[in-house]
């Protein structure tokens, strides 16, 4: 009986392990290298000229093959969605960029067209323009300086000409209204003389 009982032992121990050492390609969801190394540790060894020779399952080995060239696939598909999406990200970047360049052409433009003035249809920088706004002003302003200088000098000038000639004109009259007295004179003595020789 105890034989029995051991038999028994035995063979569940046996068939356990034999549960536990099964294909581990078979096994869903674990890695290939942990595949691979369980592959090789329920593999049999055996030496010949001190080299150590492991022996696989053919099943075992098509099986991990099997993976692999699944998981191969799986990576060639995501490859191939991943370069599409670069692709894709790659030509927005392009027509984004090319969209900024436009934007910056315009933005560049407004710029120049913002800081220029047209004066007389040239464009010139509004320093320029200002410059020779002002320079005109300052022009201006000092030939109407010189003007209004000028204009008083002038005036000044021909009040003293009119101040002259009133004087001139007061002595003239004056010399004129002495004459005319000496001349009444000389003519009364005249007449009076001719009056005296007639009587």
């Amino acid at each position: 009986m105890r034989f029995l009982l051991y038999l028994l032992f035995f063979c569940l121990c046996t068939s356990v392990s034999a549960q536990k050492r099964g294909n581990p390609a078979l096994s869903e969801g674990t890695p290939l290298q942990f595949q691979f190394d369980t592959m090789l540790d329920v593999s049999n060894r055996y030496r010949e000229q001190d080299q150590e020779f492991k022996v696989v399952r053919r099943v075992y080995l098509d099986a991990f093959m099997n993976n692999v060239s699944d998981s191969i696939s799986v990576y060639t598909k995501r490859i191939s969605q991943l370069e599409a999406d670069k692709a894709r990200l790659q030509d927005q970047i392009e027509g984004n960029a090319s969209q900024v360049a436009d934007r910056d052409a315009t933005i560049t433009a407004l710029n120049a067209e913002r800081d220029s003035v047209s004066l007389l249809g040239f464009q010139l920088a509004k320093d320029t323009y200002s410059i020779i706004m002002w320079s005109l002003v300052i022009g201006l302003l000092v030939f109407t300086l010189i003007a209004v200088a000028g204009t008083r000098v002038a005036a000044a000038n021909n009040n003293e000409l009119k101040r002259e000639r009133d004087k001139l004109a007061s002595e003239l009259e004056q010399s004129r209204k002495s004459r005319l007295t000496v001349e009444q004179d000389l003519r009364r003595q005249l007449q009076d003389e001719i009056n005296r020789r007639n009587r």
